[in-house]
């Protein structure tokens, strides 16, 4: 048997050799993003673990400094091709686009981290 469609759940977060970070709806509602956000990966113990920082009256750019993909909708994009290019390193050699689902929000010293799940990549 041979399934057409191969996988039907959209991704988290995608990571694309070229720096851009797409982020969903579910994620900056999660994290709570706001237009200027800059987002990070902490690695902890081998899991990778998602967070936004807040830059308040920051001037200039910053790296993976979020925005909106189009007004009215909660889905943001970055870039960072520090960030892509290690998390595409995680995802396997040779790879170009890494797509992940996220896990649920952690509190750690008053900061929400989503871990990314790796084990087995969208």
């Amino acid at each position: 048997m041979n399934k057409l469609l191969k996988q039907t759940r959209r991704p988290d977060i995608s990571f694309a050799r070229n720096g851009r970070i797409r982020i969903t709806a579910r994620v900056a509602r999660a994290l709570s993003l706001r237009p200027g956000d800059v987002i990070n990966i902490a690695v902890d113990g081998g899991e990778y673990l998602l967070h936004a920082i807040r830059i308040d009256d920051a001037v200039g750019r910053y790296e993976a400094q979020c925005y909106p993909t189009k007004k009215g909708t909660d889905s943001y994009c970055a870039n960072s091709v520090r960030l892509c290019r290690s998390m595409l390193a995680a995802a396997g050699p040779g790879a170009t686009l890494a797509a992940y689902a996220v896990g649920l929000p952690i509190q750690r010293d008053s900061i929400t981290y989503l871990p990314i799940i790796t084990r087995r990549p969208l």
